[in-house]
């Protein structure tokens, strides 16, 4: 007598049938909501997504600086970075040019498409750092040297600064003019 291999079992192929007829439907919605949250991505919401799981980002803004580090939170009108020597940057969003996460990092195509993460503005982020009276650099748009200082008065479009320096003169600065705000560490 020679060995013959069993008589296959129908219940078991109807329901491995069942299971593969599953597995692949469920792959295609997978597929199919995926595309969908590519389609309504924002700008916005992708910065959050980034912010949420604070990934180490590079980015550019206006006048071609560039920044490395986690991204921590998405406001109304900035995002904050923190660098590697946790310094703390906010940036005028209308500067930025573009965001990426770390050379080497795996990173998705952008499917965000949630709101800001937190609801404050610049300036009142900027009140925020203010209660530490910690001395801050100014970046200005389409101005190459910064400015320096401790802010003295903070009101809604202008900011005054103590400038940093022999004299520690009086600088009256346009909110609209600052590009980033940069917060040393401590």
């Amino acid at each position: 007598m020679t060995w013959r291999p069993p008589e296959p079992d129908p219940f078991v192929e109807l329901t491995d049938g069942a299971t593969l007829r599953d597995a692949v439907a469920a792959r295609g919605r997978e597929r199919d909501r995926r595309a969908r949250a590519v389609e309504v991505a924002t700008w916005q919401g992708t910065m959050r997504d980034l912010a949420e799981r604070e990934e180490h980002v590079v980015v550019r803004t206006a006048g071609d600086l560039v920044h490395r580090g986690v991204l921590l939170a998405v406001g109304i009108d900035h995002v904050a970075l923190r660098l590697a020597n946790a310094t703390t940057v906010l940036l005028a969003a209308d500067t930025l040019r573009s965001v990426r996460p770390e050379p080497g990092s795996v990173a998705p195509v952008a499917m965000g498409d949630r709101e800001r993460s937190q609801d404050r503005t610049l300036v009142e982020a900027l009140a925020l750092v203010l209660e530490d009276e910690p001395e801050l650099v100014l970046g200005l748009r389409e101005t190459v040297d910064p400015v320096s200082g401790t802010i003295v008065g903070l009101g809604e479009d202008i900011v005054t600064v103590r400038m940093s320096g022999h004299g520690r003169p009086i600088v009256y600065l346009p909110v609209g003019a600052i590009r980033e705000i940069v917060v040393p560490a401590g």
